[in-house]
């Protein structure tokens, strides 16, 4: 195993539970985050449900405002700068080490998918006039590409690249995936990656155009599945080299033995039906960590709930993975978090290696077919793992894997 590139530092913010104690005992008791959404009028619409941030976090000071006139940060900022500090001290980095590191050996790396929305979403019920006004114009460029990682920078004064990547629903596997190869390549000596994404009315409304969305209970790898509640979220990690984290005596949480992405251009919103992309990224991530499929002790699965996403994921895994291997998804109890999805998935997988217990696909009763893997449902179970590969899949053929050992 390549075990150069190590975790140090852990951090969520999830709709199940802020910070990774209450989003791990979540994990464990099944609670999901469903409920009547907050913030938008649903009442005349055909779902009504959603996974949000508690109410009362230190995230609600972004909710709705951009920044710009106010110089308040998006939704989304909020949520990474949150989920940012938790890792930072987690990692045990005091201010003065941070401060120590040159800007040009630090990179923070910030998935999403939707960005930061609110310069579209608060001129949604505008006038006109009220259209590229000073202040709406202050909203765009507050909001604009690269605002994320950006104001988390900012509100930790952290100096370094800030990058925020676009990779649809794998953009949080794929700021892993980047962070591990700066490392290794010895382009940064610290980074810190994950993915966010605030609650957004354009993602709700969208996806129940498409008609993807749950009435209330996401079922993943269910035969009853019936489609996905839309999330949010953050999950944030410190990376660094292992010889870094041992010189000054940090925690290794795990270590990110391999990466891959891969794309493919099928359909702007539909999965290859072999799902190309997907067996590419895991086949590759299995190189890079020199395992073969048997190897893999746990596969934290895309799983949205999604008739298609779901079966074709299935094809993937019986394909490309060992028979009996277990898996499961956590989106049944946080809902999809969009960017924050895949960073809050490695998130999972980082505590059931840390604490060697399986999570199951909550609501799961009865398992797709054909599956050659265990579908993990009923509870948590007590289990030796040392390998998790998670794998995760977005819109516009965006398709992610990485692979965690303790």
């Amino acid at each position: 195993m390549n075990n150069d590139v190590v975790i140090t530092g852990v951090g969520v913010v999830s709709p199940i539970g802020v910070g990774e104690t209450a989003f791990w005992s979540a994990l464990c008791a099944g609670r999901a985050a469903s409920a009547t959404v907050r913030g938008m009028g649903v009442g005349e619409l055909s779902r009504r449900n959603a996974c949000q941030v508690p109410e009362g976090s230190s995230c609600d000071r972004g909710n709705g405002s951009a920044g710009g006139a106010t110089g308040v940060p998006g939704r989304a900022a909020c949520l990474a700068l949150d989920a940012t500090r938790q890792a930072i001290t987690d990692a045990g980095l005091s201010p003065d080490e941070l401060a120590a590191v040159p800007a040009h050996r630090l990179s923070l790396l910030a998935g999403t998918t939707m960005g930061e929305t609110e310069f579209i979403e608060n001129q949604l019920g505008a006038k006109s006039e009220d259209w590229l006004s000073n202040r709406h114009v202050a909203e765009i460029l507050a909001g604009q590409p690269g605002s994320i990682s950006r104001n988390v920078a900012n509100g930790l004064g952290l100096r370094g690249r800030a990058v925020d990547l676009y990779g649809a629903c794998a953009a949080g596997n794929m700021a892993l995936a980047e962070a591990r190869r700066q490392l290794l390549d010895g382009r940064c000596d610290l980074a810190i990656a994950g993915g966010a994404d605030g609650f957004s009315r354009l993602a709700f409304l969208g996806f129940m155009r498409l008609r993807v969305m749950s009435e209330g209970v996401c079922r993943p790898f269910d035969e009853r599945r019936d489609g996905l509640l839309v999330g949010e979220g953050a999950g944030m990690f410190v990376l660094e080299r292992e010889s870094t984290a041992k010189a000054r005596g940090a925690r290794i949480r795990a270590r990110l033995i391999g990466a891959a992405n891969a794309c493919e251009d099928y359909h702007p919103t539909r999965p290859h039906p072999q799902g190309d992309g997907l067996a590419r990224a895991i086949q590759t991530a299995l190189v890079e960590a020199d395992l073969r499929p048997a190897d893999v002790d746990y596969v934290c699965a895309h799983g949205t709930g999604t008739p298609q996403n779901d079966a074709i994921e299935v094809v993937v895994m019986n394909t490309n993975l060992h028979p009996g291997t277990p898996f499961s998804s956590i989106k049944a109890l946080t809902g999809h978090t969009m960017g924050a999805a895949a960073a809050l998935e490695a998130a999972a997988c980082v505590l059931s290696l840390q604490n060697q217990m399986l999570i199951p696909t909550w609501n799961l009763e009865d398992v797709l077919k054909p599956c050659h893997l265990e579908g993990l449902k009923g509870g948590t179970r007590p289990a030796r793992v040392r390998v998790a590969m998670n794998n995760s899949a977005g819109f516009g053929g965006y398709n992610s894997s990485v692979i965690l050992a303790a």
